[in-house]
């Protein structure tokens, strides 16, 4: 929730309200919730395959991040029709897709199935 409200802020809200770091770093500390998969996966597998699941989810994050940023800039040159400088709008156009990718993570987020000890060793069951 707090990545979703810094974003719609850079994009929608009114400059000069908060120094321009104090919005990037609360974001760049709230985008930690992206190893939430991390600990899903090692508890959703056996324990065997945990280092592979790692694995999994670490390409995936890293192939997204690699591609995502010039996918982006490319949106963001056809957006601007090439113009040399970019306007705010052009931003907001071609940023306001990762709102609705956070709001659909929020979303999945809720949805999950809890898949930790509380699940395995459900309280009053004998050991």
């Amino acid at each position: 929730m707090v990545l979703l409200a810094c974003m719609a802020w850079i994009l929608y809200g009114n400059t000069g309200v908060f120094p321009p770091y104090v919005l990037g770093l609360v974001a760049g500390i709230a985008s930690g919730a992206a190893m939430l998969p991390y600990t899903i996966i090692k508890e959703a597998n056996p324990p065997q395959f945990g280092g592979t699941a790692a694995g999994v989810i670490n390409f995936l994050n890293f192939t997204f991040s690699a591609l995502l940023g010039p996918a982006f800039g490319w949106i963001l040159q056809r957006v601007s029709g090439g113009a040399e400088t970019m306007a705010l709008q052009h931003y907001q156009k071609t940023f306001t897709p990762l709102l609705y990718g956070v709001g659909i993570a929020i979303i999945l987020a809720l949805l999950l199935k809890e898949t930790g000890s509380a699940v395995r060793n459900p309280a009053g069951a004998s050991r």
